[in-house]
C-alpha cells in the first residue's frame, strides 16, 4: 500500500481544520466589538446553567457559557469552528467508510469551504452549529454499526442522537436518513434484528431524559416556540407550496459554487461513476423530509436549519460526478469563496462602523453598556449584589457576557420565557429595565418604557425612570451614539 497519498491528504485536511480554527476565530474576534445576537443569547441563557430554556434544550447554551468563560469572546468564535472541523472529520471518515478514496473523501471535506453555511456565517454560533458533528459522525456510526456489527459504533449512534437531540429537536431527522439509507444498502432487517439498535436508543433516551422533564415541569414551552418559528398558526393554502419551494431554491443557492465547480469538470471526466447505495438518502434525505413536511403542513422552513443536514452532499457531490479526477474546477471555487467570504466578513464586519449609517449588532459597544449599566446599579444600591436586568434578549445578553456581576436576564419581562426567575424574585431583590431608545442619540423618534415593556408597570407599580445612557458607537468617524432608556424596579424594603 502507497502511504505517500495517505499522509499528502491528512496534511491537508490539517490544514483545512487549522485554516478554520485560527482564521475563523481571529477574523471575527478581530473584526467584533459584541457577540453576534444567537451568541450572545446562548451565553445569556447558559449562565443559568439549566435543563433547557425558552427556545430550545441545553446543549448550545452550555458551551457557549464554557468557551466563553475559558477564553472570552474568542471561545465563542473558537467553538462554532471546532463543531465545524469535529463535523469535517466525521465527513471524511464516513467517505472512507463507504469506499471513496483518500483524495475523494479530502475533496469531500474540503468542498464544504465553498457553502455560505460553514466560513460567512459561521462565526455566530447557535443551536444549529453544536449539532452538526452529531450529524456526520451519526450517519459513520449508523453506517459502521450494521456494516461491520461492532457495537462501540451503535454506543456511538445513540450518543450522537441523544446529544444531538440536546443540541436542537431536529436533530431526530437524522433517523429517517439512516432508516432509508439502511433500507437502500438492504441492511434495515440486519439493523432491526441487532440488539445494538435498542442499545442505542436506550442510550438517547436516557441522555435526554432530563430535558424532557423539564419540558414537562415548564409547560412544554421549547415545542410551542419551534411552532410559532415554523408559523404554523396561520397556514394558507399557498404556504403548502411556496414555503417547501423557497426552502429547496435557497439550498441549491448555498450549493452553486460546488455546482458550477461539477459543470466545468463534467467534460473532462471519464468512466462511469459508482453508485454508492443509500447515499443520496444520507446526503438529501433529512432536508427532503423537512420539504415534505412543509409540503403537508404549510409550515415556514428556515434556511439554516438545513446547515447540519446537508454536510454529507460533499461525499455525494464528489463521487456522483468523479470530480477527483478533474479537481481543479473545484480548488478553484473552494479558493475563490474562501477569499470572498473572508474579505467580505472583515469589509462588513470590520469597515461596518465607517462604512455603514445603522450599526451592525457585532459593533455595538458591548463592554461599555454593560459597564455603565452596572455602575448605574452601584451608585443607587450600593454594595447589594445586581441579580436582576428586565431586557430584551440581545441587550440583557450583552449586560450579563460583558458585566462583571452577570445579572440573571427577564427576557422582554416575561417570566415565562424565563423559566429561571419568578417576579417574586425580582420584587424581593429588584432590578434594572433596559432598553434602546434611538440608534441616533439626538433623534427625536426615541422608544419610552410603555412601548418597549406594555405590561410592566402593571406588574411593579414602583417602576422609576432614571437619567438615559448616551453611549458612542465604537470605531465610527462621525462620533455618533446611541440611546438607552433605564429605570429601576426598587427592592422590597
Amino acid at each position: 500500500m502507497n502511504k505517500k497519498p495517505f499522509h499528502k491528504n491528512l496534511k491537508y485536511l490539517l490544514s483545512w481544520a487549522l485554516y478554520h480554527l485560527i482564521v475563523w476565530t481571529l477574523l471575527p474576534f478581530t473584526c467584533n466589538t459584541c457577540l453576534p445576537l444567537d451568541s450572545t443569547e446562548a451565553v445569556m441563557w447558559g449562565s443559568q446553567w439549566k435543563w433547557g430554556y425558552d427556545k430550545h434544550p441545553p446543549l448550545s447554551a452550555w458551551a457557549a457559557e464554557l468557551f466563553v468563560r475559558l477564553m472570552g469572546d474568542a471561545g465563542n468564535y473558537f467553538l462554532s469552528q471546532l463543531c465545524i472541523v469535529l463535523a469535517g472529520f466525521g465527513v471524511y471518515k464516513l467517505a472512507r467508510l463507504l469506499k471513496l478514496t483518500t483524495t475523494q473523501a479530502l475533496l469531500s471535506v474540503l468542498l464544504l469551504d465553498t457553502v455560505y453555511y460553514y466560513q460567512y456565517i459561521s462565526p455566530e454560533f447557535n443551536v444549529n452549529y453544536i449539532q452538526m458533528p452529531f450529524w456526520t459522525w451519526g450517519f459513520y456510526f449508523g453506517i459502521n454499526a450494521v456494516q461491520n456489527k461492532t457495537l462501540r459504533s451503535w454506543i456511538g449512534l445513540g450518543i450522537c442522537i441523544g446529544l444531538g437531540a440536546l443540541g436542537k429537536y431536529l436533530a431526530i431527522f437524522i433517523l429517517p436518513s439512516l432508516f432509508l439509507a439502511w433500507l437502500i444498502r438492504g441492511e434495515l432487517k440486519t439493523a432491526l434484528k441487532s440488539p445494538g439498535l435498542y442499545l442505542a436508543g436506550i442510550i438517547a433516551f436516557l441522555l435526554f431524559l432530563p430535558h424532557l422533564i423539564w419540558m414537562n415541569n415548564h409547560e412544554w414551552i421549547t415545542i410551542t416556540y419551534g411552532l410559532k418559528r415554523g408559523g404554523t398558526e396561520q397556514v394558507h393554502w399557498w404556504n403548502h407550496l411556496i414555503n417547501p419551494i423557497k426552502f429547496t431554491a435557497i439550498q441549491l443557492a448555498m450549493f452553486a459554487p460546488a455546482i458550477l465547480a461539477v459543470l466545468f469538470s463534467k467534460s473532462k471526466t471519464q468512466g462511469t461513476p459508482s453508485k454508492i447505495p443509500g447515499l443520496f438518502a444520507l446526503a438529501w434525505g433529512a432536508c427532503l423530509s423537512l420539504v415534505a413536511l412543509s409540503l403537508l403542513s404549510g409550515m415556514e422552513l428556515v434556511t439554516m436549519w438545513a446547515a447540519p443536514m446537508v454536510m454529507i452532499g460533499g461525499i455525494w457531490f464528489v463521487s456522483r460526478f468523479q470530480l477527483d479526477q478533474y479537481p481543479k474546477p473545484l480548488f478553484i471555487a473552494i479558493i475563490s469563496t474562501s477569499l470572498i467570504f473572508t474579505t467580505s466578513y472583515g469589509i462588513v464586519y470590520g469597515l461596518g462602523p465607517i462604512l455603514r449609517d445603522k450599526p451592525h449588532r457585532v459593533n455595538y459597544p458591548g463592554k461599555t453598556l454593560a459597564k455603565e449599566v452596572e455602575q448605574k446599579w452601584q451608585t443607587i444600591k450600593g454594595n447589594q449584589h445586581f441579580d436582576y436586568l428586565i431586557a430584551d434578549e440581545f441587550l440583557g445578553g450583552i449586560v450579563n457576557r460583558y458585566g462583571q456581576e452577570r445579572p440573571a436576564v427577564v427576557i422582554h419581562g416575561d417570566f415565562k420565557l424565563s423559566t429561571y426567575l419568578t417576579q417574586a424574585d425580582v420584587q424581593k431583590k429588584g432590578a434594572l429595565i433596559l432598553w434602546k431608545k434611538s440608534t441616533d442619540s439626538h433623534s427625536l423618534k426615541q422608544k419610552s418604557l410603555e412601548q418597549k415593556f406594555p405590561h410592566l408597570k402593571q406588574q411593579f407599580k414602583h417602576i422609576r425612570t432614571l437619567p438615559d445612557l448616551i453611549i458612542p458607537w465604537p470605531r465610527r468617524t462621525d462620533h455618533r451614539a446611541g440611546r438607552y432608556g433605564l429605570a429601576i424596579i426598587p427592592p422590597k424594603s
